[in-house]
């Protein structure tokens, strides 16, 4: 017989629930009382196939999360919900790899691997054990390490809270200015060429004319001059913007500032619509 204590009653119940799912047979072996599960087995095979990787998961699933949580509110100062659930989608797309161009990260596996290791180390056997006390002591490095992807998300996330604030500014800015063209067409391959309702080339000596330096003046981003300065100055009612690149960060900045007044067509659209007007 072993037994595994647990500061809070609730990690308990959750851990014995997962055991018994994921063997329900272990019902004969395994009984709960309060903050603490006794087993009344040794068996090896049960405690590394069914014990083991319970924890393993409890440990994925929740634990990491609180621990997140507390390094949030308590050494970034994160204390919103809706700041922390934030971040923590932007780390859980971390995790998942979903952000490979993130640079100077670990290597995913490295991380798994650490916990891996430390639990086969100290689980090569059936004993009795406090599982806040191994998570404290047993898993320090490891969860000193998450921090470091924990640091990533917060600074995604701050990059990402600025472009919205960004996109918010010069939306304002759109919906105060006067439209000095009804309908303009923005064709991006290799840069960006604006055409008249007529699709006639606009230069860029016209672009600039159209341009209002002093609404850009207080702004404390700096505002693209040969992009975006010049439409939000124009303030076309319609946009029109012809591109396969979809994806292009500006591409993507100009849909989420013109909403409703942009549609994006693939680019051979344009040669097809000018050579009805020719």
């Amino acid at each position: 017989m072993f037994e595994i204590s647990f500061r809070n009653e609730s990690d308990a119940t959750a851990i014995y629930m997962n055991i018994l799912e994921k063997n329900p047979e272990s019902d004969s072996i395994l009984s709960l009382h309060k903050e603490k599960i006794v087993v009344e087995s040794k068996d090896v095979h049960f405690y590394r196939n069914t014990i083991v990787p319970v924890l393993k998961y409890y440990i994925h699933r929740t634990k990491e999360k609180e621990w997140i949580l507390s390094v949030l509110a308590n050494t970034f100062y994160y204390k919103e919900e809706e700041e922390q659930e934030q971040i923590l989608c932007i780390l859980q797309s971390i995790l998942l790899g979903e952000r490979s161009d993130i640079p100077n990260l670990p290597a995913l596996e490295q991380r798994d691997a650490q916990l891996e290791s430390v639990m086969q180390s100290f689980f090569q056997k059936p004993i009795s054990f406090s599982f806040d006390s191994f998570i404290t002591f047993r898993l320090k490095e490891y969860f000193e390490g998450l921090q470091v992807f924990v640091e990533a998300a917060i600074d995604e996330y701050k990059l990402e809270q600025e472009y919205q604030s960004f996109v918010h500014q010069l939306r304002e800015l759109l919906t105060t200015t006067d439209s000095k063209l009804d309908e303009l067409h923005l064709v991006y391959q290799y840069q960006f060429d604006f055409y008249d309702k007529s699709f006639s080339h606009i230069p860029k000596n016209q672009l600039i004319k159209f341009m209002n330096r002093t609404h850009f003046n207080n702004y404390s981003y700096y505002i693209d001059s040969v992009v975006l300065a010049p439409l939000v100055s124009i303030a076309p009612k319609k946009l029109f913007l012809y591109t396969d690149n979809t994806e292009h960060q500006l591409v993507e900045t100009i849909r989420n500032i013109f909403e409703e007044r942009a549609v994006v067509l693939p680019f051979h659209y344009f040669g097809q619509n000018k050579s009805k007007i020719d």
